[in-house]
């Protein structure tokens, strides 16, 4: 391989890697602003489907930092209930 192929390969890689940043904080973004949504539509009791947030025993836990959000592929919050 030729020191220039290389040069290019590295370049395109580079860029790659860029994109898919920038596409990952898309979609971070994403999950942020609907996590935020489905919990102002929780806090509404006139939305039909979204219960209130008041039944959750853990308000207290960091992980979700507040935005209102219960991460379903969470397993730590199905293991305490079986206790």
């Amino acid at each position: 391989m030729r020191e220039t192929d290389a040069r290019e390969l590295a370049d395109r890689l580079d860029q790659e890697a860029d994109d898919l940043e920038h596409r990952s904080d898309e979609v971070a973004q994403h999950t942020k602003d609907a996590a935020q949504e489905w919990a102002q539509k929780r806090s509404d009791p006139k939305v039909p489907g979204a219960p209130p947030d008041d039944d959750d025993d853990d308000s207290d836990d960091d992980d979700n930092e507040g935005d209102g959000w219960d991460d379903p592929d969470d397993e730590d919050d199905d293991e305490d209930e079986d206790e």
